[in-house]
């Protein structure tokens, strides 16, 4: 368990070689990428929003109004967010982005330690790759 209370996602795959192992990799970084512009997109949308919500609450609050805002409903360790602001969209799509970079970051970081194993070839090979949280965090190699 970690320092934050969080427990970890543990996952174990097997694979016929390390050519596999690399190919899973490289489809894994390369549809985060993917997902990651998308995002990027939707962030730079929800950013205009923000931007018009903001002064249009600064506008009403000049004028007696009240803030514009969506309603946060408990759901256990989740929340729901009815009729979420266009400021609450955009925080979310920053944190999911941050969060997206960080992974493709640390697949990016497994995948480059892997050289060594490359040079291994394609020879069969035995792999299982623990994988914590979807990076992969120990790799049990067996002949």
């Amino acid at each position: 368990m970690a320092a934050t209370g969080q427990t970890k996602l543990l996952d174990i795959k097997r694979y016929s070689s390390v050519g596999d192992l690399i190919k899973e990799l490289d489809a894994e970084i390369t549809r985060l990428k993917g997902e990651l512009g998308e995002l990027l997109r939707r962030l730079e949308s929800a950013k205009a929003k923000a931007e018009v919500l903001v002064k249009l609450e600064n506008l009403l609050s000049t004028a007696g109004g009240g803030k514009l805002g969506g309603t946060e409903i408990p759901l256990g360790q989740a929340k729901a967010i009815i009729n979420p602001t266009p400021k609450q969209e955009f925080d979310i799509l920053v944190d999911v982005v941050r969060s997206l970079q960080n992974r493709i970051i640390a697949l990016e970081r497994v995948r480059k330690d892997m050289d060594p194993l490359v040079r291994l070839g394609d020879i069969d090979l035995a792999l299982e790759v623990i994988y914590e949280n979807g990076i992969p965090s120990r790799i049990l190699v067996k002949m």
